[in-house]
């Protein structure tokens, strides 16, 4: 058994060290590491992490946000009790504070920066929170996530604002949201419905499973579909989200065309997988 162990581990390492059959693409690099995990050769943990690295250059800022209409906000005429209230309520640590309306970020507050007008004389309390706020940092919907990361690393900033094509907030991403995309992975309760394809058919046959990365470029070359046309998002987990205008929960179906997208696996931050069926009447009506 060892002696096969090893042999597997010379195969993998020549594949690394040997420069004839190095990886010559991203694509190639990454079934090295598929087949290194499924060698035991790296951990399963330490494989997802690694695809999640991959995850991040594909994916944009729209992927990953928290669509505005779920986004906690604090009024700028707030007192610093009020605003204190909000943060005991929802136990954020850092909200985008509005003026009119939320098209309208005037600055970012940290919960933290309550605690000393909170603890000095009651009469602060009552004071505006105007002059606690950060400067909100604005970003697109089409940022990608790898260029957000190294920005939120070398400017020493965790939260930002997104905004659509037209200038409207259309979400909030945090560095947090981006590290997930690296650290997190996918409920054992799928792991043996999956594989390491982004689609593939479920096994009653009628329906596919398919991961929230898939590029819509993948899915409608798979489907021979045109679904990379409706929105300017590339990953099925970004058209769900950007159809709803918020994040879909775990059980919840979505229509797109003659797809139904059922989400069988997500977070409040991210739809990790979905289950896809497709309408054979719709399919016959568009041919």
């Amino acid at each position: 058994m060892n002696e096969h162990k090893d042999v597997e581990h010379t195969s993998f390492l020549s594949k690394i060290f040997n420069k004839k059959n190095e990886p010559s693409s991203k694509e190639e690099l990454e079934e090295v590491i598929v087949e290194a995990t499924e060698n035991e050769i790296i951990d399963e943990e330490t494989g997802e992490m690694l695809q999640g690295i991959f995850d991040i250059t594909r994916l944009r800022v729209s992927d990953v946000m928290i669509p505005v209409n779920e986004i906690v906000t604090i009024n700028i005429n707030a007192t610093v009790l009020e605003a204190a209230k909000v943060v005991q309520t929802t136990s954020h640590s850092r909200y985008p504070v509005i003026g009119e309306d939320k098209d309208h970020i005037v600055g970012i507050l940290l919960a933290k920066d309550l605690i000393p007008s909170l603890c000095a004389q009651k009469e602060m309390s009552n004071n505006s929170i105007s002059n606690l706020l950060r400067t909100a940092i604005i970003v697109p919907e089409s940022k990608r996530i790898n260029s957000m990361l190294k920005e939120f690393q070398q400017n020493r900033f965790h939260v930002a604002i997104v905004v659509d094509e037209f200038g409207g907030v259309s979400g909030l991403v945090t560095i947090e949201d981006i590290l997930e995309v690296i650290v997190g992975d996918i409920d054992d309760e799928y792991d043996t419905e999956i594989s390491d394809d982004n689609i593939v058919k479920s096994k009653e046959g009628k329906s596919y499973i398919v991961k929230g990365i898939t590029t819509l470029e993948e899915f409608d070359e798979f489907f021979s579909s045109k679904l990379e046309d409706l929105a300017d998002v590339e990953t099925i987990a970004g058209l769900t989200t950007h159809i709803l205008g918020r994040f879909p929960k775990i059980g919840e179906t979505v229509s797109i065309e003659k797809f139904s997208f059922k989400v069988l696996d997500g977070n409040d931050r991210r739809v990790h997988l979905l289950e896809v069926s497709v309408n054979e009447n719709l399919t016959e009506q568009t041919e």
